[in-house]
C-alpha cells in the first residue's frame, strides 16, 4: 500500500517520509507507505498507521504468539537529503509504541509557536 499526503502550505517543512514494513522471514514489504507533508502532517499519518496495522488481520493472529517479529524501516528526507533513518527489527506487538514514538518525535521537532 502506497499512501501519498500532500502538504496544504505552511511554515512547516516539507518532508518525504517512507515507511516499510516486513515480516522477519519475507522478502517482500508487507507494507509500504509514503508520505509527503509537513512534520504534524507524517506525524498523523503515523498515528493513522498504527490503527490500520492494529486491524490487520495477519497481525491478529501474529500477535497471538508474541513471538512475530517485523523489521522496520523509515526514512525521512528534506530536500532531497536523508534527515532521518530508522531501521530495526520489532516484536509485532511493540510496533504500534515504535510509530507513536516516531510520531512524538516530528512533533516535537516542530518550532514552539508563541
Amino acid at each position: 500500500m502506497v499512501m501519498d499526503t500532500s502538504a496544504s502550505g505552511g511554515a512547516s517543512p516539507e518532508l518525504d517520509y517512507t515507511v516499510e514494513l516486513r515480516w522477519s522471514a519475507e522478502t517482500q514489504a508487507w507494507w509500504k507507505t509514503r508520505h509527503r507533508g509537513s512534520p504534524h502532517q507524517i506525524a498523523a499519518a503515523l498515528d493513522e498507521l498504527v490503527i490500520r496495522i492494529r486491524l490487520d488481520p495477519a497481525v491478529a493472529r501474529a500477535s497471538q504468539s508474541g513471538t512475530a517479529q517485523v523489521r522496520y524501516r523509515a526514512v525521512g528526507w528534506l530536500n532531497r537529503k536523508v534527515v532521518e533513518q530508522t531501521i530495526e527489527t520489532v516484536a509485532i506487538v511493540q510496533l504500534p509504541g515504535v510509530l507513536r514514538n516516531h510520531a512524538t518525535a516530528l512533533r516535537q521537532s516542530l518550532p514552539r509557536r508563541r
